[in-house]
């Protein structure tokens, strides 16, 4: 027996068919419509036609139905005795099965079983009959509920390991209902109101007439929240992965805008609530991805648009310059935050794409990352490890400064100065061992000669006092002891 019953619907405007298929009546007319049962096919089949053997007769409480299935048998045949019963007959002969006398058995797994009966006529020669029993899953349908606006829902049945029936009775919650076949995938239903509603879907198995149920509710407001991308980050230099909500579970496809061009389909459906997605992406490069709803019911329900971001580090001598990548959509961006080493370091505003790390800690890598929050969603960029500034991490230690001096003409260390690379305007002031200054530099004058106002100073020891400034702006003081010799 082969048919479906077309998808239709109990609405106002089809009172009579309303009325047989009001919510008492959908059982009655299942049970019409699924009294038959389907015969399992086995090898060796040794129920009948076998020498020797008479016919014997049984019924059976139930011939299909759900798991977990109770069937009791009944011998029909008049003038049988020694009644037992094998409930999982495979082919072959019966004398290899453990039979029983008990005539009740629950089958709990899903399947279609063959029940043998084995008995003696009242001539005492062996009797056997056979019956099949059709054991089906309860698995809850899975469907899909989204409002399509003004009242209008759409329903879906997609693909599914649990969607294996022969029809649906759909219940609208409303007093309505329909009856989907095994070939409708989705199905549109408008209701007079928005008030809240729970949907229920029941599968039912052609034989047997049963199944399992589930259930939504939809609440039209907040069912008519379009998908979001609620988070973008970056994996690697070329892997991002994508955190969607997609609260109405609805398939819906991935679109990637490459720079200011146009959105084209990447080719990927997601359907789950919560899924995560992995995309490629470019460093040198910006790509920015929304969702679109597969069905045309919900067009107008696209998903956010969210941007990749970078953050990348120039090395120089004197600092490091941390440089982001502008946002594509900037009037989204709400605020964006530069961490070094996990903690907040910068909040640039929305123009602001670079700024000098003079204070990196020395010894170490600093890392970077770049957070930007939008209005649909958070954007984690890469993740941008450097060496600290090289003059960040010179020491006064690397400024040399002469123990002793002689100023005779020879050419050959006649001054008293400072040497060093990584110094700006040294202040160099040289005391006498009273305590007098004797010399102090100016731009005009860096180096001490060894003469105290125009004449040469004695020979012996003088201290000095040199305060300098390295590249990076901070502050050193040494102090020492300078020997004057001629």
């Amino acid at each position: 027996m082969h048919f479906f019953l077309q998808p239709f619907l109990i609405a106002s405007w089809a009172r009579p068919l309303f009325f047989v298929l009001q919510k008492r009546h959908v059982g009655v007319l299942l049970s019409a419509l699924f009294s038959f049962q389907t015969f399992a096919q086995i090898v060796d089949n040794q129920c009948s036609n076998v020498v020797g053997v008479t016919t014997g007769a049984m019924k059976l409480s139930a011939t299909a139905g759900c798991v977990p299935l109770r069937v009791v048998a009944q011998n029909t045949q008049t003038g049988s005795s020694n009644i037992r019963y094998i409930f999982e007959y495979k082919g072959g002969s019966p004398t290899t099965y453990m039979s029983a006398k008990d005539s009740a058995f629950t089958f709990s797994k899903v399947g279609i079983y063959t029940v043998m009966q084995l008995s003696e006529g009242s001539d005492g020669r062996p009797q056997r009959t056979c019956l099949t029993v059709t054991v089906q899953d309860t698995l809850p349908p899975f469907f899909q509920l989204a409002h399509c606006g003004n009242g209008k829902v759409r329903l879906g049945l997609p693909t599914h390991p649990n969607n294996r029936y022969d029809e649906y009775v759909v219940e609208w919650g409303d007093g309505n209902a329909a009856i989907l076949n095994r070939l409708t995938t989705s199905y549109n239903y408008q209701y007079r109101d928005m008030t809240p509603r729970t949907v229920i879907v029941r599968g039912l198995h052609r034989v047997g007439g049963c199944g399992g149920r589930s259930k939504k509710t939809i609440a039209f407001e907040a069912n008519a929240r379009p998908a979001t991308i609620s988070k973008l980050e970056i994996i690697d230099p070329i892997t991002a992965e994508l955190t969607i909500e997609n609260p109405n579970a609805i398939p819906l496809e991935l679109f990637r805008q490459d720079g200011g061009g146009a959105f084209q389909t990447t080719g990927k459906t997601l359907t789950n609530a919560t899924e995560k997605v992995k995309v490629l992406v470019d460093t040198n490069r910006l790509y920015c991805y929304k969702l679109k709803p597969l069905d045309v019911c919900l067009s107008e329900q696209e998903s956010n648009t969210i941007c990749t971001a970078f953050v990348r580090v120039i090395p120089e001598d004197e600092a490091n310059t941390i440089v982001i990548t502008p946002y594509l959509y900037l009037t989204d961006v709400k605020q964006s935050s530069v961490t070094r080493d996990g903690r907040t370091w910068w909040t640039p505003g929305k123009t602001d794409l670079f700024r000098l790390d003079k204070e990196a800690p020395c010894g170490r890598k600093s890392c970077y990352r770049l957070t930007i929050e939008t209005n649909g969603g958070t954007v984690l960029s890469n993740t941008y490890c450097a060496d600290p500034p090289i003059a960040l991490c010179t020491s006064i230690s690397n400024v040399y400064v002469a123990e002793a001096f002689t100023p005779n003409g020879d050419g050959i260390n006649d001054v008293f100065e400072i040497k060093s690379e990584n110094v700006t305007a040294p202040e160099m002031l040289v005391f006498d061992r009273w305590g007098k200054v004797v010399f102090q530099n100016s731009p005009s004058v860096i180096h001490w000669n060894g003469n105290i106002d125009g004449a040469p100073a004695p020979v012996g020891p003088y201290f000095y006092r040199i305060q300098l400034i390295d590249k990076v702006g901070r502050r050193f003081v040494k102090r020492g002891i300078v020997s004057l010799v001629r």
